[in-house]
C-alpha cells in the first residue's frame, strides 16, 4: 500500500503530470491522491511528504484562485465601460447621482446591485470546492505546513478584496471629497456586512476544528491589511475635510455612517486577535468627532473674524447672512448627532448671550453665531452713507434671520422663545428707525405746526413759515426724492415688502388727506391752493407700489402726474 501511495505522489510530480491540476479533474483522482498523502503521513516518509505538500499547496492555491479572482466579472463590467466611453460627453456615473473624473481606463458604471454582486461572486464557493480546500488544509496542517496553508489562503483571498477595492475606486486620490465620502459610505455597507463577514464564515468552513483558533488566525491574516486600509480611507477623508469649515456636514455624514457601522464591525471582528482593529475603528470614529468640533470652531471664527467689505446694492440680504443661516439650517438636520458631539460651549466671548440657562451647548453655539453675525451686519450697515439705507439693510437682514429661525422648527426650539423675542425686537427697532428716518421730514411738510411762527430755526422754520405754494413745492420735491431713492432700494421678501408699503401708506395718506382738507379752501395771493396740487391720493398710492423693487424711476412719477393734469 505504501509503495502504491508513493507511486501516486511521484507520478503527479513527474514532468508529464506536474502542470495538471488534480482537483480540477476527476474527483476520484483527487480522493486517491488524498489517500496516498494519508499513507505517507502515517509512514512519515520524509522524502515524499515535502513533494506531496508542495503539490497540495499548488492545488489549494488553484482552487482558491478559481473561486476568488473576480477578473471575469470585472471584464463584464469593463464591457459596460467601453459602451459608456463611446458615448460623447458622458461622464462616469458612480453610485447614482455622483460623477467621477476618473481616467478612461478606470471609468466604470457602478450601482448598488453591482457593488453587492462582486463580493458575492468571489465569496460564493461551491460545497465541493470548500470540501476540497478543507481536506487539503487538514493534511497540510497535520504535516506541519500550517504557515504555508495560511499564507496561500490569505494571499489569494486578500488579492480578491484588493481587486474589489480597486474596482470601487477606494484610495483614488483624484476623486472629489464628496464622492469619496459617498463611496466610503456605500462601500462600508458591503465591505463589513458582506465581504468581511463572508470571509469570516469561509475561514470557519475550511479551518474550524482543524486546529486551535486556526480559523481566527487565517481570517486575521486575510483581512487585517484590507480592514486597516478601509479604516484609513475614512480617516484620510476626515483629515482632508476638517481643514475646511464648509466640510463639517460631509464629516457628519461620514461620522453617522461610521458610527452605524461599528456594531457590525465589532461583531465581525470579535476575536481577541482582532482587538487592534476594533480599537482602530474607535480611534477613527473619535477623530471624526474631533473633526466635527474642529470645523464648527473654524466656522465660528470665520464668522466672527470676517473682514470682507461688501456693500449690498439696495440694502438687500448680505451674502454672509445667507451663508450663515443656511449653515445653521443644515446643522439642525444633524441636531441629534451634534448634541452628542458638541459638549462644550463656545470658547469665545459669551457676554452678549443672556439666554444660556437650560440650553444645550449646541444651542448656545447657534445663538453665539447669530449674535456674531449681527455684529458683522452692524458694521456692514455703517458703510452706507445714507442712514435710512443702513436701517433698511438691517431690517432686511434681521427679517431674513427671523424667517429662517421660524421656518426651521428645530432651530426655533434650540434657540428658544426668549432669544426669538430678542431678535424680533431688534427687527422692529430697525423697521421703526427706517420709517422714521425716511418719512419723518416728508410728514413734517404736511403739519400745521409752525405756521404761527413757533418754529424759529432750521428746516421746519423754512417750511412752516413759507407761503402755501412753497410748502406744497417742498412736499412735492421731497416726495419725488423719496420716491426715486426707495424705488431703487430692495426688500427681497415679498410679504415684508407689502407690509412696509402698507405701513407707509397708513401714515402718508391720512396726513396728506388732512393737509388737503385744511388747505384746499385757502387762498394766498388770490390763487387757490388746488393750483399747487401736483399729486392726487391715487398718485401717491401708485408711487408707493414702486418702492423696494430696485428700479430707476427718475421721470416716471413726473410723467404720470402730468397725465393727471
Amino acid at each position: 500500500m505504501e509503495n502504491l501511495a508513493l507511486d501516486i505522489i511521484f507520478r503527479w510530480d513527474s514532468d508529464e503530470f506536474r502542470r495538471k491540476m488534480i482537483f480540477s479533474g476527476d474527483q476520484q483522482e483527487a480522493e486517491c491522491y488524498l489517500q496516498a498523502v494519508d499513507e505517507i503521513q502515517l509512514s512519515n516518509d520524509e522524502s515524499a511528504i515535502p513533494i506531496a505538500m508542495a503539490r497540495l499547496e499548488d492545488e489549494f492555491r488553484n482552487i482558491l484562485i478559481s473561486h476568488t479572482n473576480p477578473t471575469s466579472y470585472l471584464h463584464h463590467l469593463n464591457t459596460k465601460e467601453e459602451i459608456k466611453e463611446e458615448e460623447p460627453q458622458q461622464g462616469c456615473a458612480c453610485f447614482g447621482h455622483l460623477r467621477f473624473n476618473a481616467s478612461p481606463s478606470a471609468r466604470r458604471h457602478v450601482d448598488d446591485h453591482d457593488m453587492l454582486l462582486l463580493p458575492s461572486r468571489f465569496r460564493e464557493i461551491p460545497y465541493d470546492a470548500t470540501n476540497d480546500l478543507r481536506c487539503i488544509a487538514e493534511r497540510m496542517i497535520s504535516s506541519g505546513y500550517l504557515d504555508h496553508c495560511i499564507h496561500v489562503y490569505a494571499s489569494v483571498r486578500k488579492s480578491g478584496i484588493f481587486a474589489y477595492y480597486k474596482w470601487l475606486g477606494i484610495n483614488d486620490v483624484q476623486l472629489p471629497l464628496a464622492a469619496k465620502i459617498h463611496l466610503w459610505i456605500e462601500a462600508s455597507k458591503v465591505c463589513v456586512r458582506t465581504m468581511f463577514a463572508g470571509e469570516k464564515r469561509f475561514c470557519e468552513e475550511i479551518f474550524d476544528g482543524v486546529g486551535d483558533d486556526i480559523d481566527h488566525a487565517c481570517f486575521m491574516e486575510t483581512v487585517k491589511e484590507p480592514a486597516i486600509q478601509f479604516l484609513n480611507f475614512a480617516d484620510a477623508i476626515c483629515i482632508t475635510a476638517r481643514s475646511l469649515p464648509d466640510e463639517m456636514f460631509k464629516i457628519l455624514e461620514l461620522y453617522e455612517a461610521f458610527a452605524a457601522m461599528i456594531p457590525d464591525f465589532d461583531d465581525v471582528f470579535d476575536f481577541k486577535s482582532c482587538e487592534c482593529l476594533r480599537v482602530k475603528a474607535v480611534e477613527v470614529l473619535s477623530r471624526l468627532a474631533e473633526g466635527v468640533n474642529g470645523t464648527l470652531s473654524k466656522f465660528e471664527k470665520a464668522v466672527a473674524g470676517d473682514t470682507s467689505k461688501v456693500v449690498v446694492p439696495g440694502g438687500a440680504i448680505h451674502p454672509l447672512t445667507l451663508y450663515v443661516m443656511n449653515y445653521l439650517k443644515l446643522i439642525c438636520v444633524y441636531e441629534e448627532t451634534l448634541n452628542e458631539l458638541i459638549v462644550l460651549k463656545p470658547s469665545m466671548d459669551l457676554a452678549d448671550i443672556t439666554e444660556e440657562e437650560g440650553k444645550t451647548p449646541l444651542a448656545i453655539h447657534l445663538i453665539w453665531i447669530i449674535e456674531k453675525l449681527q455684529i458683522k451686519l452692524n458694521g456692514e450697515s455703517k458703510q452706507y452713507k445714507d442712514s435710512s439705507l443702513s436701517h433698511l439693510f438691517m431690517m432686511n437682514n434681521l427679517h431674513f434671520i427671523l424667517n429662517v429661525v421660524k421656518s426651521c422648527s428645530e432651530l426655533m426650539h434650540m434657540i428658544g422663545d426668549d432669544y426669538l423675542k430678542k431678535l424680533t425686537m431688534k427687527f422692529q427697532r430697525a423697521t421703526t428707525s427706517y420709517q422714521g428716518e425716511t418719512w419723518g421730514r416728508v410728514l413734517d411738510c404736511l403739519k400745521d405746526e409752525g405756521l404761527d411762527g413757533t418754529a424759529k430755526h432750521g428746516f421746519l422754520y423754512v417750511i412752516f413759515n413759507s407761503p402755501m405754494k412753497q410748502k406744497m413745492k417742498a412736499f412735492n420735491a421731497m416726495f419725488e426724492k423719496v420716491h426715486r431713492t426707495q424705488a431703487a432700494r430692495l426688500i427681497p421678501d415679498s410679504q415684508l415688502r407689502e407690509e412696509i408699503r402698507k405701513s407707509i401708506l397708513e401714515k402718508l395718506l391720512p396726513a396728506y388727506n388732512a393737509f388737503l382738507r385744511r388747505n384746499l379752501s385757502s387762498v394766498q395771493n388770490g390763487t387757490h391752493v388746488v393750483n399747487y396740487l401736483k399729486y392726487s391720493k391715487l398718485d401717491l398710492q401708485v408711487a408707493v407700489l414702486d418702492f423696494f423693487e430696485g428700479i430707476h424711476v427718475s421721470q416716471h412719477l413726473r410723467k404720470r402726474s402730468q397725465s393727471h393734469a
